[in-house]
């Protein structure tokens, strides 16, 4: 069977990460994804077996020379590994810490099948994390950062429309997932009533039981698409990007490296070995949250600084990683 470009699977709307990745590897992105599968854990399932069928489908008919799959979801990566398995095609499972930290690593075959290929992890800790736990010896490769300085952000209404000044806001790139320190957010939310947060993401994965609780100046985007996504990170003032979980990369400050703003973020031992002290830290506790947001706006162009000087440092470490990753598939 003759193979042709590599590909890159993503159960997901979009990822930032992916869209750096796949250029550099020269893959071809398909994204599987249906905006109704967030309205519920039925309708997630549902998606699921959806996806199985259409993923296999794109995999027999591009006929890739190598496979990358985002993991989890679990079922994505039996898919690619049942491909694997019936044409001699490797792949390659770029393993988020949801993997470590909640059930999909626990499904059946996981470990064989992560064992059987390459796998990535995105910082040295979870790495040292997963040696010990699975007894498996991943590569480390962190996020990429999005090249934005060849090419001018797309100007969008998106601030008019949600009655935004630019500088004076803090944004929440957040999904709305298990470790987000979301309750302790919105106790810090009542504490700074003139600052406004915002948070982009489905509105519907957010509980219901949250939703109510949410004060007049967090305002829910929605999803976005990604020139208002742009524009909007863009022109804020302030980053805001937390975490209960150790180990723990964080997409939303390689994004604030990308577009040089503050950010904000939880203090974790792997907070502190990845980003040094470009950040502000604190606690996940609703007064600490509050003070630093409030410290970090009015330290805005210092921050932006040390922001600018991690992305180099930043960006020197990923290139390598990358140079390393190619080397052992030989690309």
């Amino acid at each position: 069977m003759k193979r042709e470009k590599g590909v890159f699977i993503v159960w997901k709307k979009f990822q930032r990460r992916v869209e750096v990745l796949a250029p550099l590897l020269d893959l071809d992105v398909y994204y599987f994804h249906y905006s109704w599968e967030e309205k519920s854990k039925i309708l997630k399932a549902l998606s699921y077996l959806i996806k199985s069928i259409a993923t296999l489908t794109c995999l027999f008919q591009k006929k890739p020379s190598l496979v990358f799959v985002q993991f989890p979801p679990t079922p994505a990566l039996y898919c690619v590994a049942l491909y694997s398995r019936l044409t001699g095609t490797r792949y390659v499972s770029d393993c988020h810490n949801s993997m470590i930290n909640e059930h999909w690593s626990k499904w059946v075959f996981v470990k064989k099948l992560l064992s059987h290929e390459v796998m990535i992890v995105h910082n040295d800790h979870v790495a040292n994390q997963v040696k010990k736990s699975m007894g498996l010896t991943p590569f480390v490769l962190r996020d990429g950062i999005i090249n934005i300085r060849s090419k001018a952000i797309k100007q969008t209404r998106i601030l008019e429309h949600l009655d935004l000044s630019p500088k004076s806001y803090v944004l929440l790139p957040w999904n709305f997932s298990s470790d987000e320190p979301i309750l302790e957010t919105i106790k810090a939310a009542k504490m700074v009533p003139d600052i406004k947060l915002v948070m982009s993401w489905y509105f519907e994965k957010l509980p219901n039981k949250l939703r109510k609780q949410i004060p007049p100046n967090v305002v829910l985007t929605g999803y976005l698409q990604i020139d208002d996504f742009n524009q909007l990170f863009s022109s804020a003032g302030v980053a805001l990007v937390l975490t209960k979980w150790e180990a723990t990369q964080l997409s939303g400050m390689q994004e604030a490296m990308a577009f040089e703003i503050p950010a904000v973020v939880s203090d974790l031992k792997t907070t502190r070995f990845l980003y040094k002290d470009a950040p502000v830290y604190v606690v996940n506790e609703p007064k600490s949250i509050a003070d630093g947001i409030r410290y970090a706006l009015q330290n805005r162009l210092e921050l932006k600084k040390k922001m600018s000087i991690l992305r180099i440092e930043t960006e020197k470490e990923f290139f390598a990683q990358i140079d390393n990753l190619k080397a052992s598939l030989f690309l």
